[in-house]
């Protein structure tokens, strides 16, 4: 209806194909490389520098043989509803008793099948920094080829 009104003829606000820019494009090689090794990264940076874009990137990467990518994009919560949400992702069914485990498991599941993880966690900024400390020990006791990717805004440094 929009475009029939306007005279226009693409939908307004819709992205289907979106490029990278160069700087993106080095961040997303970088985190490939640090995938390899069981990595942390963060992404940070003012709302509108395209760290959507990126993400929305990442997650084409699991439509990809070699990939598995599990988003959790409401970071509000606490670290067993996050954990929750990436069992979701991960299309894992059990109960929270058993969710670190069950997590892990997954992991090197997805290892063994030679498969690359990558967990992107949107709006980092907004989380405890307990939570950050809880997933950071859980992702220690994960196969070293994956990469935990923080996408935040600068207060995450701090």
């Amino acid at each position: 209806m929009i475009k029939s009104t306007f005279g226009l003829k693409d939908t307004p606000f819709y992205r289907d194909n979106f490029e990278l820019l160069p700087q993106q494009k080095e961040a997303l090689n970088h985190l490939k490389i640090h995938s390899q090794h069981g990595g942390f990264s963060a992404i940070v940076g003012e709302p509108g520098v395209g760290k959507s874009v990126l993400r929305e990137h990442l997650e084409i990467f699991g439509e990809e043989r070699e990939n598995v990518v599990a988003s959790v994009s409401r970071t509000m919560h606490t670290y067993w509803n996050m954990l929750n949400q990436l069992a979701i992702s991960l299309k894992l069914d059990v109960k929270t008793a058993k969710l670190e485990q069950a997590l892990i498991e997954a992991a090197y599941k997805h290892v063994k099948n030679n498969k690359t993880l990558f967990v992107l966690i949107d709006e980092a900024h907004l989380l405890d920094m307990t939570t950050l400390r809880k997933l950071r020990l859980l992702f220690d006791k994960f196969p070293k080829k994956y990469n935990l990717v923080l996408f935040g805004q600068i207060e995450l440094m701090h």
